[in-house]
C-alpha cells in the first residue's frame, strides 16, 4: 500500500471520531455562549400562547405604508413601551403589520402604547352658515352615507334630522316637516379584505363630509354629530384627517362640535405641503410631564415646542397665540378635540405650554408619554377597525397549561418512537434515540440564544415546527438504515455495508432536507403570525439535521459496524436482510462455481490454469 492510499485509509478511519468530537465542540460553544453571556439562564423566551400575556395587532389606516414608515412607526413604540416600563414587551414589524406583545393579563397598558397619538393644533373657526336652499337634501345625503357605513345609527341619524327642523323657540311658527331618512346599514364585510375595504370606505367618505370646504355640508356634519358628541370615546377618522383642509371635530368633554382651520403652517413656510404644526413639532428632548394643577384643579400636560431650524413650532406657536388672543386653538388627539382653550395671553419663543381638559391621571400619563416619544407617522387600528388595535390576551394559567400540554405530548411522543424503534431496530435504536437527543440538544441552546439576540419567542406554532424538524432528524437515521440494509442484502459484509449504505444515503438526504428548507424559506416569507414561528423552527431544525446527521448518525453507525457486537443481526435489527444476503451469497458462489467448472472442462489445463488465476 503506498504512502498516499494509507494516509486516505487511516484518514477516512479517523472520520467518525473527529467528526462526534467537532458536533461535541460545537455543543460546548452554543452551551458555554447560553451560560456565559447575557442572562447567563438557560430558559428559552416563550410567547405568550406559553407563558401568558398580550399580544396587539396595529393595522396601518389609509394609503399603503412604507418600510421606512413602518420602522420609524416600531421606533416610536419601542422607545413609549421603554418610557411606560412595560415588562417583557417587543414590537416587531410583521409584514404591513405592526405586532406588540408583552408578558402578563393587563391590556390596558398596551393598548396605549399602540395610540396613534397624532397631535395636531388648529384654530376654532365660526360655526357656519348653511345655504337654505341645500341644507336638507344636504344633511339627508351626509345622513344616508354615514347609516349605510355604520358610522352612526339610523335612529340618531334620524333625530338629529328632527332636531335640526325643529322650532328653536316655543314662540316659533312650526317649521317644515323633518325629511325621513330610508338609509340601511350595508352588510358586514365578509372577510378581511372586504374589512379593510369598507375601513378605506368609511375613512374616504368622512372626509369627504367633515372636511368639505362647503359651508352647507360642514353644517350638515354638525349637526349629525352633535347629539352622539357627548357620548363619542373614539373618533372614526382616528388620526387620518387631512391637514390642509378645515375640520368638524368633537370635544367630548364638552359633548360639543367645532368647526376648526385647517393646521397653519410653520412661521415663515409659504409651500401648501410644507410642514404645519404638529405634535412634530414638540421638543421632545424637554421635560413633558402629565399631572394636576393645583391653582385650576385641572389635569395639564406641559411641553414646549422646538426651537431648531428656521421654521419651527415654537416661533409659530408664539405668532400664534399672539394673533388669537380671545379665541380658541383646539388641538386634536386622533382627530378628536381634547381642548380647546381660549387664548388668555401671547406665549414667547421658548416658553413651554400647557394643554388642560377633563383627563384622568392615566389619560395624562399616556398622553404626555405618548408625546415624549413622538407621534407615529401612520393611524393605526385594529383588523377590524379597533382602536388601539386588535388584543389578544391568553392568562398566565391557561398558559402554563398550554406549556404542560406540550411537554406532556412530548414525552409521550418521545416514548412512542422508542417502543417503535426498539421493536423495529433492536438495540440500534438507542443510536437512533442518542440522534434525537443531540438534535434537542442543540436546538434548545439554539432558541435560549435566538431569543436573547433576536428576540425570538417559541410559541405553540414553533413548537409544532420542531416536532416535524426532529422528525427529520430520524427519518434521516432510517434512510441510511434502509440503505445500510439493502447493502446486506447484496450479500456484503455489515462493516462494508455500512460504509456503502452511508455513501448511498447521503445524497438521498441532503436532497430532502434542502426541499424542506427551501419550503420552510418560502412559508416564512410568505406568511404572517403564527406561521411564521412554523416556518422558522421547522428551518432551523432542519439545518440542524444536516449538521447532526453528518456529525453524528453516520460516524455513530460507523464505528458501530467495526463492533463485533453492534454487527450481530439479533442487535442491530437486521436478521432477515441478513439471510438474505447469505442466500445471495450462496446463490452468487454457485454461479461462480459453474462457471469455473464450465471454463475447467473447456481449458486443456485446467488445473495449472486455475491456479495461475489463484495465485
Amino acid at each position: 500500500m503506498s504512502s498516499s492510499a494509507r494516509r486516505s485509509h487511516d484518514s477516512t478511519r479517523r472520520w467518525p471520531k473527529r467528526a462526534i468530537a467537532l458536533f461535541a465542540l460545537v455543543v460546548i460553544g452554543v452551551y458555554s455562549l447560553v451560560f456565559f453571556t447575557g442572562d447567563k439562564t438557560a430558559s428559552p423566551k416563550l410567547g405568550i400562547d406559553l407563558q401568558g400575556g398580550t399580544r396587539v395587532t396595529l393595522v396601518p389606516q389609509g394609503a399603503e405604508p412604507t418600510r421606512e414608515q413602518l420602522e420609524d412607526a416600531r421606533n416610536i413604540l419601542e422607545n413609549r413601551v421603554n418610557g411606560m416600563g412595560v415588562s417583557g414587551a417587543s414590537v416587531v414589524v410583521d409584514g404591513n403589520t405592526l405586532v406588540i406583545t408583552a408578558a402578563g393579563d393587563d391590556t390596558s397598558q398596551v393598548r396605549n402604547i399602540g395610540q396613534t397619538s397624532q397631535l395636531l393644533f388648529r384654530p376654532v373657526l365660526e360655526n357656519p352658515t348653511a345655504d337654505p336652499a341645500s341644507v336638507e337634501q344636504t344633511l339627508l345625503d351626509t345622513a344616508t352615507t354615514w347609516v349605510e357605513l355604520g358610522v352612526m345609527p339610523k335612529e340618531q341619524a334620524q333625530l338629529a334630522i328632527n332636531q335640526v327642523f325643529a322650532p328653536q323657540t316655543e314662540g316659533e311658527e312650526e317649521a317644515a316637516e323633518a325629511p325621513q331618512l330610508e338609509a340601511t346599514p350595508l352588510p358586514e364585510p365578509n372577510g378581511p379584505v372586504e374589512a379593510s375595504e369598507r375601513r378605506q370606505e368609511v375613512a374616504e367618505a368622512l372626509r369627504a363630509t367633515r372636511q368639505s370646504t362647503d359651508p352647507t355640508q360642514q353644517f350638515a356634519a354638525m349637526a349629525l354629530m352633535q347629539g352622539s358628541c357627548l357620548l363619542q370615546t373614539v373618533d372614526p377618522l382616528a388620526g387620518s384627517d387631512d391637514e390642509t383642509l378645515p375640520l368638524v371635530a368633537c370635544d367630548p368633554s364638552r359633548g360639543q362640535v367645532l368647526l376648526l382651520d385647517e393646521v397653519p403652517l410653520l412661521a415663515g413656510v409659504t409651500d401648501p405641503d410644507g410642514p404645519r404644526l404638529t405634535g412634530e413639532q414638540i421638543d421632545t428632548g424637554r421635560q413633558i410631564t402629565g399631572g394636576p394643577n393645583i391653582q385650576t384643579g385641572q389635569m395639564e400636560i406641559n411641553f414646549a415646542f422646538s426651537q431648531e431650524g428656521q421654521f419651527n413650532g415654537s416661533q409659530t406657536w408664539a405668532q400664534l397665540t399672539s394673533a388669537m388672543i380671545g379665541q380658541q386653538i383646539a388641538i386634536t388627539l386622533d382627530s378628536q378635540i381634547i381642548s380647546a382653550p381660549v387664548i388668555q395671553g401671547s406665549t414667547p419663543v421658548g416658553s413651554a405650554t400647557s394643554i388642560t381638559g377633563q383627563f384622568t391621571q392615566e389619560e395624562a400619563d399616556s398622553l404626555a408619554n405618548n408625546l415624549r416619544y413622538g407621534a407615529l407617522p401612520l393611524s393605526f387600528a385594529g383588523e377590524n377597525g379597533e382602536p388601539g388595535g386588535t388584543a389578544m390576551t391568553v392568562p398566565p394559567s391557561l398558559g402554563l397549561a398550554s406549556l404542560q400540554a406540550g411537554i406532556y405530548a412530548g414525552l409521550v411522543g418521545i416514548l412512542l418512537v422508542a417502543l417503535f424503534v426498539f421493536a423495529y431496530y433492536r438495540l440500534f435504536g438507542l443510536i437512533s434515540l442518542f440522534t434525537l437527543a443531540a438534535a434537542g440538544v442543540l436546538v434548545y441552546g439554539a432558541l435560549v440564544l435566538l431569543g436573547r439576540w433576536i428576540g425570538y419567542s417559541l410559541d405553540l406554532s414553533g413548537i409544532a415546527g420542531l416536532v416535524i424538524g426532529i422528525g427529520t432528524t430520524a427519518d434521516s437515521f432510517v434512510v441510511i438504515y434502509e440503505r445500510i440494509k439493502d447493502e446486506v442484502r447484496k450479500g456484503k459484509t455489515f462493516r462494508s455495508a455500512t460504509a456503502s449504505g452511508w455513501e448511498r444515503a447521503k445524497e438521498t438526504i441532503v436532497t430532502g432536507n434542502m426541499v424542506t428548507l427551501i419550503g420552510a424559506v418560502i412559508i416564512y416569507m410568505l406568511a404572517v403570525g403564527d406561521v411564521k414561528g412554523f416556518a422558522f423552527t421547522m428551518g432551523l431544525t432542519t439545518v440542524f439535521d444536516l449538521l447532526v446527521t453528518f456529525l453524528i448518525t453516520a460516524p455513530l453507525l460507523i464505528l458501530a459496524s467495526r463492533s463485533a457486537f453492534w454487527s450481530k443481526p439479533a442487535v442491530n435489527g437486521m436478521s432477515k436482510a441478513f439471510a438474505v444476503g447469505e442466500h445471495n451469497r450462496a446463490a452468487s458462489q454457485t454461479k461462480v462455481d459453474a462457471a469455473a467448472a464450465e471454463a475447467a472442462a473447456h481449458d486443456p489445463r485446467p488445473v495449472a490454469h486455475v491456479e495461475s488465476e489463484e495465485a
